[in-house]
């Protein structure tokens, strides 16, 4: 019982003292990978929980289902998706900025939308320079 308080605590610890908390679910992870997930993390000064889902029911109303859940935690912005990627057992349910939650398909709508067009205003200075390039190129030939 005294295990489930510190670990509550601890919960609450992190909700209120860091920036960026990502929570995956995890399946079948062993424990080399978990070990290298650590050490990686450490380096970019992030820390690693791996709670059961009913202790985090309290703080995450939002998580369903049943089993374990990494919780990753930090004060500093770093793509933890692209190296959480690497490892193919975990699945980002949510990532909680300053108390703003953000469930894995609004990520997944944010990255896709910014990676498939880019901004007009920056495109179109360089057409207009390619249109004057081409025209002073035929005015040039007659």
């Amino acid at each position: 019982m005294q295990n489930k308080k510190f670990k509550i605590n601890q919960l609450q610890n992190i909700q209120q003292n860091y920036k960026y908390i990502y929570v995956f679910r995890y399946n079948d992870l062993k424990i080399n990978e978990i070990i290298t997930i650590k050490k990686k993390l450490k380096n970019l000064n992030y820390n690693i929980q791996i709670l059961k889902q009913n202790i985090t029911n309290k703080f995450f109303f939002e998580i369903k289902g049943q089993g374990s859940v990494l919780i990753i935690y930090g004060n500093e912005y770093v793509n933890l998706l692209n190296i959480m990627q690497a490892f193919k057992k975990t699945e980002l349910i949510y990532l909680i900025v300053e108390k703003n939650i953000y469930s894995h398909l609004k990520l997944k709508n944010i990255t896709s939308n910014s990676n498939n067009y880019i901004n007009i205003t920056l495109i179109q200075p360089f057409l207009n320079f390619l249109y004057y390039l081409r025209k002073t190129q035929k005015a040039n030939i007659t």
